[in-house]
């Protein structure tokens, strides 16, 4: 019974900080900065542990950094190859002629 729980805790993880079968050193990282915040949030909460204001607002910015960027990773394309169009030679149209004269500059 408890080693159903366990693996069943270890699969979310391992699911959670994963794309596609690898592990996301985005994911990880976010993951970990946000258990120090909860880990610093908590402490202050309850043991009067004063966290320095600079440290929690970076570990914020990190936070919210890499769960943008995890959420940007949906919306990229995926393995797309793109291709470069050769350049073809175009053509200039002269629509207006302008007469130059000495009395006009």
């Amino acid at each position: 019974m408890w080693i159903f729980i366990i693996k069943t805790i270890m699969n979310f993880f391992k699911n959670m900080l994963s794309s596609e079968g690898k592990v996301s050193s985005k994911r990880f990282v976010t993951f970990v900065c946000l258990l120090f915040m909860l880990i610093g949030y908590t402490a202050n909460l309850f043991w009067d542990f004063t966290i320095d204001d600079n440290l929690f607002e970076s570990l914020q910015w990190i936070v919210m950094a890499g769960l943008g960027f995890t959420a940007a990773e949906n919306f990229s394309p995926k393995d797309e190859v793109v291709t470069e169009e050769e350049p073809t030679p175009s053509s200039t149209i002269v629509t207006h002629e302008y007469n130059y004269d000495d009395e006009d500059i």
